[in-house]
C-alpha cells in the first residue's frame, strides 16, 4: 500500500505545484494551448490510473469496508 500512495502523491503534488513552476505558469503555449492547461490535463489523466491502482491494492489487502454479505467476504 505505501507504493500505491507514493504513486498517487506524484500527480497530486504536480497539480498543486503547477502555479509555482515558472516553466508551467507562464505565457508560453504547448501544442497550441496554454501550458498550465496542458500540464493540468496531463496530470489529471495520470491521476486516474493512480487512483485505480490504489483502489486495486486496497481491495487486495481487504482494508475496504465492503458492502457484500458475510459469505462473499
Amino acid at each position: 500500500m505505501p507504493l500505491a500512495l507514493t504513486l498517487l502523491a506524484v500527480p497530486v503534488v504536480a497539480l498543486l505545484a503547477a502555479v509555482w513552476l515558472p516553466f508551467v505558469n507562464g505565457p508560453q503555449l504547448w501544442l497550441g494551448l496554454p501550458s498550465l492547461l496542458v500540464w493540468s490535463v496531463g496530470w489529471v489523466l495520470a491521476l486516474t490510473p493512480a487512483l485505480a491502482y490504489v483502489e486495486h491494492c486496497r481491495r487486495d489487502t481487504g482494508t475496504g469496508t465492503g458492502t457484500g454479505t458475510e459469505e462473499e467476504r
